[in-house]
This record gives C-alpha cells, sequence and structure tokens, in this order.
C-alpha cells in the first residue's frame, strides 16, 4: 500500500495548492496575464484589418466578450444547479 492510500481519509495534511503563498502567487499570475492579454489587444498590429462585424474592432472586444460569457455561465449555472440538484440524503435513502 503506498503511502498516498494511507492519507487519504485524513483531511488534515495540505498539500501544495493549500499552501497561502502558492494561491497569492498563482491569483496574481494570472491576473496579471489578464492584463498582459487586454493591454497587449488595444494594440494596433494585433487588429483584424477586415473584421466580420463592427463591433470587433472595439479594442479588447474578445477580452471583454469572453469574460462576459464566462460570467453568464457561472451565474446561470448556480441556478441551474437548484433546478436538476438531489438533495445530500439522496443516496442514503435508496440504502
Amino acid at each position: 500500500m503506498s503511502d498516498h492510500d494511507k492519507n487519504q481519509g485524513n483531511a488534515s495534511e495540505k498539500g501544495w495548492a493549500d499552501n497561502p503563498l502558492f494561491i497569492r502567487a498563482f491569483l496574481g499570475l494570472l491576473i496579471l496575464s489578464c492584463i498582459g492579454v487586454a493591454a497587449a489587444s488595444l494594440n494596433a498590429a494585433w487588429h483584424n484589418p477586415h473584421p466580420h462585424f463592427e463591433i470587433e474592432a472595439f479594442p479588447a472586444f474578445f477580452a471583454i466578450y469572453g469574460f462576459l460569457a464566462f460570467a453568464f455561465i457561472v451565474l446561470a449555472g448556480q441556478h441551474l444547479r437548484k433546478l436538476v440538484g438531489r438533495k445530500e440524503e439522496y443516496y442514503d435513502e435508496r440504502e
């Protein structure tokens, strides 16, 4: 039996991703990369000279569109869970 199997039930041990320093560094890197990509989209050399729609010519359009689409999916998922979710004791009732 490996060490992983022995410690699987021990919830007090934290992994490397639970380290607060790692979390702060990861979020900082994520925020900086998002800002960098949005700033790069303001560069005229990155723009499509012939966009399919007029709104695509707006600087940082795809960054804003992507953020709004993701936010919509997350918020819709919260309400969808209320419709299709099961209560916690659902599987215990069958036994």
